[in-house]
């Protein structure tokens, strides 16, 4: 699924499923919170206790992204365009660096 779809599908859920948002600023707490959360998971995968630990990473990140098309809706903020933006500018500056 492209950036712009999966933007767009967290939209409309959030326009079928919730009748109130958070504000804003709650919205971006619970970014903090999903990245917190893979941060974990990643932790507990290099832990050293011998205890098996189920660790969904791929879970984790998909929240945070779900997190992150949430905020940059809310900003409307085209994510898609966005990552094209930063990847142009890190292009340039590895040519620069050549």
């Amino acid at each position: 699924m492209h950036l712009k779809k999966a933007q767009k599908w967290v939209k409309d859920d959030w326009e079928r499923h919730s009748k109130e948002r958070p504000e804003e600023y709650l919205q971006l707490i619970y970014l903090f919170e999903e990245l917190g959360e893979m941060a974990e998971a990643i932790r507990k995968k290099h832990g050293k206790k011998t205890k098996k630990v189920k660790i969904d990473l791929e879970e984790e990140m998909g929240d945070v992204l779900i997190s992150l098309c949430t905020v940059a809706n809310q900003y409307d903020v085209d994510l898609e365009k966005a990552f094209l933006k930063s990847k142009k500018k890190i292009q340039q500056r590895h040519k620069k660096g050549l």
